[in-house]
């Protein structure tokens, strides 16, 4: 842990699908009958750590959250894998593991890691249509069309707005994770694609 505080930017986009049938309920305050679980990737188009770039990085997180509590998705969040892009350098995971780790933006629902793997992580883009592939995890998800059957859906004034910018709604196709005793696949469930823009200091790298 550094004794300084160290400025941190990071400037991307989010897409996450979770288990929810029809659209998450965590997004409008409604809780759940069970908890639900949530695979995410952080797509970091710009950002630095001190003065480390650490633009390029792809990080997923795959969380099984432990409460059914919309309230406590940000305070209690779950446990589950870290996944980095293999392409990061040294200089980079040196930082990149303790800001995931411990939560540093405040916003990230991983606060239990059971562990970090560097693997392969693909994006690919075909219109609206996201495709996103690890060796213990794959998803895809398409904007949901609006009334003009062109721009996506939008979540207006949500809570998370604190932290995720621009939240467009998605239809998730399928997701699926084997990794950490967990083993799941699921068709046609909730997504979302958000803008993220944050900056900060800290000493918990």
């Amino acid at each position: 842990m550094s004794k300084e505080r160290i400025s941190w930017s990071t400037k991307g986009k989010w897409y996450e699908a979770c288990a929810s049938e029809g659209h998450c309920s965590f997004y409008f305050g409604r809780d759940r009958e069970t908890p639900c679980k949530s695979f995410q990737l952080f797509q970091i188009n710009e950002g630095k750590i001190g003065e480390v770039d650490i633009s390029g990085v792809l990080a997923i997180n795959v969380v099984d959250l432990f409460s059914n509590k919309a309230a406590d998705v940000l305070t209690k969040g779950g446990e589950g894998g870290l996944y980095i892009n293999s392409e990061t350098s040294e200089e980079q995971r040196r930082y990149i593991e303790p800001f995931f780790i411990n939560n540093i933006p405040g916003s990230i629902l991983l606060k239990k890691t059971l562990g970090i793997r560097y693997v392969d992580i693909s994006l690919e883009q075909e219109n609206n249509t996201f495709h996103i592939k690890m060796p213990y995890g794959e998803m895809k998800l398409s904007y949901t069309p609006g009334l003009d059957g062109i721009n996506p859906q939008t979540i207006e004034n949500s809570p998370y707005g604190i932290f995720l910018k621009n939240l467009r709604i998605c239809n998730t196709h399928f997701w699926k994770y084997n990794d950490f005793d967990r083993n799941w696949e699921f068709k046609n469930r909730s997504g979302v694609i958000a803008d993220f823009d944050m900056k900060g200091k800290s000493r918990d790298f």
